[in-house]
């Protein structure tokens, strides 16, 4: 803004770019700059538009030859689009037009010259606000820390960290794909091989490949493998199923009176990899199914434990940004983590907590969708990152963090995404944080954890019955089941066509770790922890128009020596920590 106005007194006007440059000039050289305009306009005393052109010419031109040039000449008429000088016979042409239009144009180009001028001021001033209030953010989250006053004692300071990240899990650094039809064909024939397998291995047979299903007519006993390729239903309530495999299809009869029973499934999704059992039929063209075998995650006997009590926090969705995000409750988050307890349970949980999961979002970025710049506090996306880096670095050094990204983050938005790019990881100031792609399976002191953001429960809630936002583990289940976590191409979640299909679940893991519909969620299926962590955003208005209620927050944490035991689940419910199972 002084910048500005050392101009304006001299009645000069910067254009945009011309201001910009400027910021990199010292002192020294905008004075010379100044000394040089004034002793001009001794010659030529008319409000100047400082654009590219003259800043160009006042910079490197010497003091005489510009009068000389330019001591005639007219630059109001230069900046509201006039090219030609105005010399003698043009002055004489314009003296014979109605000076009355002539002096109301006049009046109307010096109005547009004070528009832009105050338009300018206006946006100044507006960022040196907007600075202003981020440097008062910035101050107050670097203070968080300090402001706590603990004599807690950290058992977790004194526990080795142990984070092993499964690289074939993640994208990051190996995309391969330009979306060109080969790599879809390799897509798909890499999801289909390798769950085919998990389905062989779980049916302790191979199955016979479909193009010599022709020749098998009235057998019985029959197994094969496919992809679904298509779903419907017969007049008589039947589902007719379509598989292929890498070189023919089938189509597969699903008896209405076996899935009333619960002998066979209703909710087989295009593109999932099943298998099938039952009868071939007359003609070699259709099978009559008794049963469907899933790639499903084999449950195990008990969930896994460890004999040492340590804590792993879940967090996503925090939106860094978002007006809507809930800086006061975060803040009250970090003191939490920094000792500010108020009883032995959150003394005794704080002290051993070893581990913070992060599965996206966090941040709300910039231009996810239309009218995004509306709703948010912070319009610059690395300064976002810039915050939430800052509010990291308030959590003790002696917890390790895992961070993935989301939808809304600054990596592609097509699944798999890789992990956040150099740019914004070296914001962070921390050494013992680990940034991977989305999905990625680690080991997490002993655990198999997978982190996915959850991007494919939007399709998934529409096409499964069971399957809702209130009760995220409904649709978790269903990912574990298929050992895919987006099995639909073409919905709401864009997929990218690796050659390796990331979205398959190569591993049993331990846990599963989603985000992204702002719902927190619990349970154990087939000995499996699933957390759906929630969110720091209040509702939006998007939310209010799809009738989604979030919980905003809540972080889940888990006793990792308890898994399945009374007292193993809790919540950290803004700012009180109670135990939930």
């Amino acid at each position: 803004m002084e910048i500005i106005n050392k101009f304006l007194d001299l009645e000069l006007l910067l254009s945009p770019t011309v201001y910009e440059k400027l910021k990199n000039f010292s002192e020294n050289e905008i004075n010379k700059l100044i000394e040089k305009i004034r002793e001009f306009k001794k010659y030529n005393d008319s409000f100047i538009l400082l654009d590219d052109n003259f800043f160009n010419i006042f910079l490197c031109e010497d003091l005489n030859e510009i009068i000389k040039k330019y001591k005639d000449f007219n630059f109001i008429f230069y900046y509201t689009g006039e090219e030609e000088k105005v010399d003698e016979k043009v002055k004489e042409k314009e003296s014979k037009k109605d000076e009355k239009e002539e002096k109301e144009k006049f009046i109307e180009k010096e109005e547009v010259v004070e528009s832009k001028l105050k338009e300018l001021k206006h946006k100044e001033e507006e960022k040196k606000e907007i600075d202003i209030e981020r440097i008062k953010r910035f101050e107050t989250i670097s203070k968080i820390r300090e402001s706590v006053n603990s004599r807690i004692k950290w058992i977790a300071k004194d526990i080795e960290a142990k984070v092993e990240i499964y690289e074939d899990t993640d994208v990051s650094g190996k995309s391969t794909c330009t979306g060109t039809i080969d790599d879809f064909v390799k897509y798909f024939r890499d999801r289909y091989e390798r769950l085919k397998s998990f389905i062989e291995r779980k049916a302790q047979r191979k199955g016979y490949p479909l193009k010599d299903i022709a020749k098998m007519k009235g057998e019985k006993d029959v197994f094969v493998v496919g992809i679904v390729s298509d779903v419907d239903t017969s007049k008589n309530g039947d589902l007719i199923v379509r598989i292929e495999d890498t070189e023919d299809e089938l189509t597969l009869i699903l008896p209405k009176e076996k899935i009333e029973n619960g002998r066979l499934p209703n909710d087989i999704l295009l593109d999932e990899v099943i298998g099938a059992i039952g009868v071939v039929s007359r003609t070699g063209r259709v099978m009559y199914v008794d049963e469907i075998i899933r790639p499903a995650i084999p449950p195990k006997p008990k969930p896994k434990r460890i004999d040492e009590e340590i804590y792993m926090a879940f967090l996503s969705d925090i939106h860094i940004g978002s007006k809507e995000f809930l800086h006061k409750e975060f803040e009250k988050f970090i003191r939490f983590l920094n000792g500010d307890v108020d009883n032995e349970l959150e003394e005794r949980v704080v002290s051993r907590l070893k581990y913070i999961c992060i599965a996206g979002d966090l941040v709300d970025g910039v231009g996810v969708y239309p009218g995004q710049e509306d709703d948010l506090y912070e319009v610059d996306i690395i300064n976002q990152y810039k915050e939430i880096a800052m509010y990291l670095e308030q959590i003790p050094e002696h917890i390790t963090l895992i961070i993935s990204p989301g939808n809304h983050d600054a990596v592609r938005p097509a699944e798999p995404q890789p992990r956040l790019p150099d740019k914004i990881t070296k914001l962070f100031n921390r050494d013992n944080i680990y940034f991977v792609g989305n999905p990625c399976t680690l080991n997490i002191h002993g655990f198999d954890t997978l982190l996915y953001h959850g991007r494919s429960f939007d399709d998934l809630v529409g096409q499964i019955r069971t399957a809702t936002y209130e009760n995220p583990v409904t649709i978790m289940k269903e990912l574990i089941k298929r050992r895919l976590l987006c099995p639909t191409y073409g919905g709401r979640c864009p997929i990218a066509p690796e050659h390796k299909d990331y979205l398959v679940i190569d591993r049993d893991i331990d846990i599963l770790h989603t985000g992204h519909i702002h719902i927190n969620g619990y349970g154990i299926y087939r000995g499996i922890v699933m957390v759906n962590s929630g969110t720091f955003q209040e509702q939006t208005d998007f939310q209010k128009r799809m009738g989604i209620s979030p919980t905003p927050a809540i972080v889940p944490i888990v006793n990792l020596s308890k898994i399945g035991e009374r007292g193993h689940y809790l919540e950290w419910d803004r700012g009180i920590l109670e135990v939930r199972y």
